[in-house]
């Protein structure tokens, strides 16, 4: 039986294997018209020097999340083999040609990245990378971080984000790596859909995984930037790759547990939140209301929080689609 990491078609112009630091690219075959042997390059850099751990850093899942985009950029141009114990392999624009136009999907085959793993080494373009880093990179690595935000459509108080996982032994790692990372919020939760995200896909294969929401409303967030980039490096460090202990006031340990934490609006309209991210909200209270331009008459909808907690997640723009979360309320853990 043919092994899976034998099958994929992309290539690594670099040596991960080498040590110091390389730039190069991932090349993802892409047939065009004009170009049946294209390919696309995905902007891949190794740090490594020594014996040590290796750790995957990810960003531009999705195009339009830019605080770890920006922080892996400045990592991989700053770091220094020589103060490294290990190896780091640094993907800033995964998704490459979302990243370049600023969209959540991608624009060759409209596919949501984040949605594709394990991947299909005979699908479309997501579906290739996808399988690639999932067969090829995931099996290097001790641990892995893929930085998210809210991209165009969400606005998030900038958290590390990990799924409940059933063994104890490998859920206490993720905590203690979302610990050190320090964001404001460590939020541990039963995802939309997680099934086929990159972050389960690490978890299938034991590596110590985490996710994280960084800001949103498709801006680059100076507070969310300062709290990516000394989060990175507080994993490094926490992982004993780079020297010193990690800094920072520690996080506060929360979850969404169900949907009823969740508010979706039950048709299209104009959002009007009534509270601000990171609020405390009541069970009952009112949420906001929803508009209708198309019935001029009709008095605005009022939508109420089924739990109480802190207001986690709110919708960035201000017009919304009949399922679109517009409020998502976190608890302690």
């Amino acid at each position: 039986m043919e092994h899976p990491a034998e099958a994929s078609p992309v290539r690594a112009e670099i040596d991960l294997w080498a040590q110091g630091k390389q730039a190069g690219h991932l090349r993802v075959p892409y047939s065009r018209d004009d170009s049946g042997w294209g390919t696309i390059g995905i902007p891949v850099v190794v740090v490594a020097n020594g014996e040590g751990p290796t750790l995957l850093l990810t960003a531009g899942n999705h195009g339009d999340e830019y605080e770890g985009q920006v922080t892996l950029l400045r990592l991989a141009q700053a770091l220094d083999p020589a103060a490294l114990s290990g190896r780091v392999i640094i993907l800033p624009a995964m998704h490459f040609p979302a990243a370049l136009a600023g969209t959540r999907k991608s624009p060759l085959d409209g596919k949501d990245f984040n949605r594709c793993f394990p991947g299909n080494p005979r699908g479309s373009f997501a579906d290739v990378l996808a399988h690639y880093i999932d067969s090829h990179l995931l099996p290097l690595c001790d641990a892995q971080m893929d930085l998210h935000s809210g991209g165009t459509g969400m606005d998030i108080v900038p958290s590390a984000v990990g799924h409940v996982l059933p063994d104890e032994g490998y859920m206490a790692k993720t905590l203690a790596m979302a610990d050190a990372f320090g964001a404001p919020i460590t939020l541990v939760l039963e995802e939309v859909n997680a099934g086929p995200t990159l972050l389960a896909a690490a978890e299938r294969r034991g590596v110590v995984a985490l996710s994280s929401e960084l800001g949103g409303i498709g801006r680059l967030n100076p507070r969310g930037l300062a709290i990516t980039e000394r989060g990175v490096r507080n994993v490094m460090k926490h992982l004993g790759m780079l020297d010193g202990a990690p800094e920072g006031e520690g996080s506060r340990r929360m979850t969404v547990p169900d949907m009823r934490h969740y508010v979706f609006a039950p048709h299209d309209g104009i959002w009007e939140a009534a509270d601000g991210l990171g609020a405390t909200v009541a069970e009952g209270a009112i949420a906001g209301r929803l508009h209708r331009i198309e019935a001029p008459l009709a008095p605005a909808l009022e939508l109420s929080y089924a739990a109480g907690g802190l207001l986690w997640c709110t919708r960035g723009p201000g017009r919304c689609r009949a399922g679109d979360p517009v409020a998502v309320v976190a608890r302690d853990l």
